[in-house]
């Protein structure tokens, strides 16, 4: 049954033109962008099993600090995501080619970003296995993808369903080895960027994880789209909240 995200569209375009002023204010986006990269590295890690907390992803970045009950691998996914989001994510509108997605990943997994070479499967037994194009169908089906990922778009509805399909279509495609949800991901919040919304974090996890076993029973995106409309109104509080601490003190 599709989800219906009117309502969520309606908040989207009513408070989204309100915050013209917040953008342009740097004691507003610097906090907010610092907040954000911090998040959106521990969110995206933590959809992949990465164990680190919030909290901890914090203090690693900021004041290299570890703690014990984690490997060094989830500490290097860390390091490596954050590079990858403040290299490569731009709080300005920028077109995304092969190469920003290439380098992206290679950012992602600390080595060369190139599209994988052998076939593989995604998922377990109990979560459905999902089996992605043969290796030598990536380069086109990547082709075809670049070709619509640089197209902008008015309304909520328009921006939430279009942004959707491309995030399923890629993840869909798997180009790479590993890093596929942490680069499509990264790719989704530019692409949000680029339509003149704030970058998001997965606010429900589990949701997002139902909305591409839902798209493979029946193509259906209404639930990536409530998803991705629900981290935006997140976004949007957020830096209301900093608008109104601002206000305190000004």
């Amino acid at each position: 049954m599709l989800m219906n995200n009117d309502d969520l569209f309606k908040r989207i375009d009513n408070e989204l033109p309100g915050m013209a002023e917040a953008v342009n204010n740097e004691l507003i986006m610097e906090p907010f962008y610092q907040d954000f990269t911090r998040r959106f590295c521990w969110n995206s890690n933590s959809i992949e099993g990465n164990t680190l907390t919030l909290d901890e992803t914090i203090s690693l970045l900021d004041y290299d600090e570890v703690r014990s009950g984690h490997t060094y691998t989830e500490y290097s996914e860390a390091k490596q995501l954050f590079r990858a989001i403040t290299k490569m994510l731009k709080f300005k509108k920028q077109n995304i080619d092969e190469a920003w997605i290439l380098e992206a990943n290679g950012l992602i997994l600390g080595r060369e970003g190139k599209y994988r070479q052998k076939n593989l499967y995604v998922g377990t037994v109990v979560e459905a296995v999902y089996y992605p194009p043969k290796h030598e169908e990536v380069p086109v089906l990547m082709t075809n993808y670049l070709q619509k990922i640089n197209q902008c778009f008015d309304q909520a509805k328009e921006i939430a369903e279009n942004i959707a399909r491309e995030h399923i279509e890629f993840e869909r495609i798997h180009p790479f080895l590993d890093g596929n949800g942490r680069c499509g991901r990264l790719i989704m919040n530019q692409r949000l960027i680029n339509n003149g919304w704030f970058p998001i974090t997965i606010e429900d996890q589990s949701k997002y994880r139902q909305a591409f076993r839902r798209f493979d029973r029946s193509q259906d995106i209404s639930l990536l789209v409530y998803v991705i409309c629900k981290g935006e109104l997140a976004a949007l509080e957020r830096v209301k909240e900093l608008e109104r601490k601002l206000e305190r003190y000004v």
